[in-house]
């Protein structure tokens, strides 16, 4: 970024310089015009540099950020697991005592039609 910035300061600076240069006859007006450029363009790379800083806290922040939901997710994920297990155990145990009532109630009707 650095790097880019540079060289957009440098094309800048050398194409303003040679615009000033032809454009007046007084020396100390061209010096004192590319002095105040210089340091516009200066300002600005600062102003760029300090985006560029924002940026990147932005994205470690977002990468953080990532980091604790993905972590959350594979928490729920484990959590719904072990929910769907502990229903399956259950409808489990619910099948084996319907089925114990059924062969409980199935003997008792046997036992009622023998008397007959």
């Amino acid at each position: 970024m650095k790097i880019l910035t540079l060289l957009i300061i440098s094309f800048l600076s050398i194409f303003s310089i040679n615009n000033f240069i032809y454009a007046t006859d007084d020396l100390e007006t061209t010096q004192s015009t590319i002095l105040r450029l210089s340091d516009d363009i200066w300002k600005m790379a600062d102003r760029i540099g300090e985006m560029a800083d924002r940026i990147l806290e932005m994205a470690d922040k977002i990468l953080k950020t990532q980091e604790i939901q993905s972590k959350n997710l594979e928490m729920t994920q484990e959590n719904i697991l072990k929910t769907l297990n502990l229903m399956e155990k259950s409808i489990d145990s619910n099948n084996n005592m319907l089925k114990a009532l059924i062969d409980s109630n199935n003997k008792v009707a046997d036992c009622m039609c023998k008397g007959k």
